[in-house]
């Protein structure tokens, strides 16, 4: 079995064909198109970090209305807890307060 094979014959078909000038004309059509987009992407950035920022600020006023709002202080809630307890737990705690306190020991208090 004979094996000829042409070098020539490679790659060297091609079945479409265009201008002459189509590549260089692509090519300053593609550089028009960058340059213009890259004009509008500050714009672009600027109009979008507005939006986020409107949007943020809408959302915590649409969503402060349903945030829990507690009426009752720090001492309310503690004197609220204190006088549900038993007669013996208030005394035992009052006792333990009284005596083993370090800062109330520590400080002599002279009215």
């Amino acid at each position: 079995m004979e094996k000829t094979f042409d070098f020539e014959q490679v790659g060297k078909r091609m079945p479409y064909d265009v201008p002459n000038d189509f590549f260089d004309k692509f090519e300053e059509n593609m550089m028009v198109e960058v340059k213009s987009r890259r004009s509008k992407k500050p714009l672009r950035i600027a109009l979008s970090s507005i939006l986020a920022v409107a949007a943020a600020i809408a959302l915590f006023f649409v969503m402060q209305p349903l945030l829990p709002k507690s009426n009752v202080d720090d001492f309310e809630s503690v004197e609220l807890a204190f006088n549900n307890l038993s007669t013996d737990d208030q005394d035992f705690l009052i006792q333990v307060y009284e005596d083993e306190d370090i800062l109330m020991n520590d400080f002599e208090f002279n009215p």
